[in-house]
């Protein structure tokens, strides 16, 4: 991460050149030459174990790209091979499916009566292979990145204070902690929100005011991890009890229960960051979470 002032960025890029245009090249020219003349504001390099934290967490995210794939091929490509678009495959097209494709089917499909298999044509019988030999690797790929994962973060003191705060597993702790990086760098929690993760911005021009929206700002890893740690933290008591006082005050809007939940992952993140500053596990009532 480097930090440079915007005065002495525009004045250098008009040095390399004698132009004032702005291009993706140009500005990373010009900053490799702010750092190397050391004409930056601040300048930080994750060493180690962030370091390796984030590219498990790098490799985890293709892995999971590439399960997302293998999906949308079984949906786009074999599904509609195997059997009419909107109905139920037969029972002998699913037994003669691999488990690894077969987990792909409704449950209600999955939990069909047993019957013979059906023969495959050839080239169909052949593409259900390979996709099932891939998504087999696939998921042992994660499995190995998750495990590797849960190794990398058992040195940091952060892991156990995260592990306590509701909604954080294994994998998700080490996600926050690879795309927060250092904790210290956020003294002000709005520097942390703004930087990292969902905020909600609203347009407004005079007596007109738009719809809150999130303003994608920070982090995509981050603001998915926030939002499925947000999902678990609903199963306690207080977070449901907070979940359904949102919802309740957001009837009659659209997608009442999406802007609910990015509404509890922002308030997670605040929980994090003070649980993460504080040095101390996780209670209700601490850090801004609802208390049960």
């Amino acid at each position: 991460m480097v930090l440079v002032d915007n005065h002495v960025a525009a004045l250098h890029r008009r040095l390399l050149d004698r132009t004032w245009d702005k291009s993706d090249p140009k500005d990373a020219h010009n900053l490799c030459d702010l750092l190397e003349q050391g004409r930056v504001l601040f300048c930080t390099l994750p060493d180690e174990p962030v370091a390796s934290l984030r590219r498990l967490v790098r490799l985890l995210r293709r892995a999971r790209v590439e399960l997302g794939a293998c999906k949308a091929r079984w949906q786009n490509t074999l599904r509609p091979a195997l059997g009419p678009a909107g109905e139920p495959l037969p029972a002998p097209v699913i037994t003669a499916l691999p488990a690894p494709l077969r987990a792909f089917l409704p449950a209600g499909e999955r939990r069909g009566a047993p019957g013979r298999s059906r023969v495959l044509p050839p080239g169909v019988a052949a593409e259900v292979a390979d996709l099932a030999a891939r998504v087999t690797a696939v998921r042992g790929r994660i499995a190995t990145l998750d495990a590797a994962l849960v190794v990398a973060t058992a040195p940091l003191p952060a892991t156990a204070w995260l592990r306590s705060i509701p909604g954080l597993g294994p994998t998700l702790t080490a996600i926050v902690l690879a795309e927060l990086g250092d904790i210290t760098w956020f003294p002000k929690f709005s520097s942390c929100g703004s930087s990292r993760a969902s905020t909600f911005i609203r347009v407004q021009s005079g007596q007109w005011a738009g719809t809150a929206r999130i303003s994608r700002c920070g982090r995509p890893l981050l603001r998915w991890a926030l939002y499925q740690a947000a999902l678990g933290a609903c199963r306690t008591p207080a977070w449901r009890a907070k979940r359904a006082a949102l919802l309740t005050k957001r009837q009659g809007t659209h997608t009442p229960f999406f802007k609910t939940i990015v509404e509890l992952a922002a308030k997670l993140l605040r929980v994090i960051w003070g649980v993460w500053r504080s040095g101390r596990p996780y209670t209700a009532g601490q850090a801004g979470a609802p208390a049960a």
